[in-house]
């Protein structure tokens, strides 16, 4: 290897390792000055729209897979990592279009990476039915229909486990962005049963989006109570760019907006703020919980992406459901059914559209991770106080 190639691969580690290290300017200046050097072939193009992805760049990340598959077609971990970056930007029949290709690609692998493998599971649950129309047949299918496998409640973890087994699906861990506790379940939805509260906010549906309803008849009159949910400098869009940030397309109007209040509007929706005051202290998590009603607007996408912290869990009221609206934690896809609680762990990638042509509105508080003790909430709350809501170093 020539001086400047082995300048070049030097470059491209040094790329890797700021990746590791969360730092995307880095990671970004290193890959294009190896790029520069001659480094060859698809892989570095994929790991430079890494960093792009760090730093919010989705435009960047989007052409760093693009030149990707240019040079390599070939290439399945690119076309299913341009697949995800055309579903972040909302770019819908592109993204089916490179999932389709990139499947293609996979009975050819020689090899299938755990990366690999979670690519092609989140192509198949973008595709749905048309990724696999029939499934290859396995023992095992003999054994879940002979033990009934589906027909209990509580048997949704062991049908997952059942479809590792098979090669059908991978499974996908909490990856919290600012805090990690450690020891807690990584469990994708949580069912609703096992929360006394969640049957008697679902009743009070009706009353919510009533209020709702009546909020968005202001809105014509008063066009701005609904404000983009990803702010610039916000908890959420930090300091950097974010495919919807300050974008009207994923909207909120808060009654708890980070720990505080918003007194005026809950003035406009009393009965909907007393029902989660009704859950008691389970959805006051620290630090600085919110309470939303939540808009994503027609055609829109909020892409793949992880939560901040393993402490809570989130919550969706579904309100007003116009169809074609999806929602993926992990593996498992659904659909917001009226009056159904959801309940899941957003430090596992998830994602959600609107594929219709009316907005789709939920409401969205937090809870406690009820795996955590009394005297565990207590210690998360005074560490997260003792950095002014941010764990220490975030």
């Amino acid at each position: 290897m020539d001086e400047q190639l082995q300048q070049a691969k030097n470059l491209a580690a040094d790329g890797m390792n700021a990746l590791r290290a969360g730092n995307g300017q880095a990671a970004s200046a290193a890959f294009t000055r190896a790029i520069e050097l001659g480094w060859p072939g698809a892989d570095v193009w994929v790991t430079l729209s890494f960093a792009k992805s760090l730093l919010g760049d989705m435009s960047g990340r989007i052409q760093a897979l693009q030149k990707a598959v240019e040079l390599e077609p070939s290439s399945v971990r690119a076309r299913l990592h341009l697949g995800q970056a055309l579903v972040g930007a909302g770019e819908t029949d592109a993204a089916r279009a490179a999932f389709r290709e990139g499947l293609q690609g996979v009975p050819g692998l020689a090899n299938r990476s755990s990366e690999i493998d979670q690519l092609i599971a989140a192509a198949e649950s973008f595709l749905g039915p048309e990724a696999r129309p029939e499934k290859t047949p396995h023992p095992l299918d003999d054994f879940a229909r002979d033990h009934n496998v589906g027909a209990h409640p509580d048997d949704g973890l062991f049908s997952q486990s059942l479809d590792f087994l098979m090669g059908r699906s991978v499974p996908y861990t909490s990856r919290p962005t600012r805090y990690l506790y450690p020891g807690l379940p990584s469990r994708q939805f949580y069912p609703a049963s096992a929360f006394d509260w969640a049957g008697p906010l679902a009743a009070k549906t009706e009353d919510i989006r009533s209020e709702l309803q009546s909020l968005l008849e202001r809105q014509t009159a008063e066009p701005d109570q609904f404000s983009p949910y990803v702010e610039a400098g916000g908890r959420e869009g930090g300091t950097g760019s974010h495919p919807l940030l300050d974008n009207p397309d994923w909207s909120a109007f808060y009654l708890v907006k980070q720990g505080v209040r918003q007194d005026a509007n809950i003035a406009l929706c009393p009965k909907t703020m007393a029902a989660i005051d009704a859950i008691g202290a389970d959805a006051t998590p620290a630090p600085a919980t919110s309470v939303l009603f939540s808009l994503l607007a027609p055609g829109a996408s909020i892409p793949a992406h992880h939560g901040m912290l393993n402490t809570r869990l989130i919550c969706h009221l579904p309100l007003i459901l116009p169809g074609q609206c999806g929602f993926r934690v992990g593996n498992e896809t659904r659909e917001w059914t009226d009056g159904e609680v959801f309940i899941f762990d957003d430090t596992i990638e998830h994602e959600a559209w609107n594929r219709s042509e009316r907005p789709r509105y939920v409401l969205i508080f937090e809870i406690w991770h009820p795996e955590l003790s009394p005297r565990q909430r207590q210690l998360v709350s005074e560490l997260f106080a003792l950095a002014g809501d941010n764990p220490p170093g975030a």
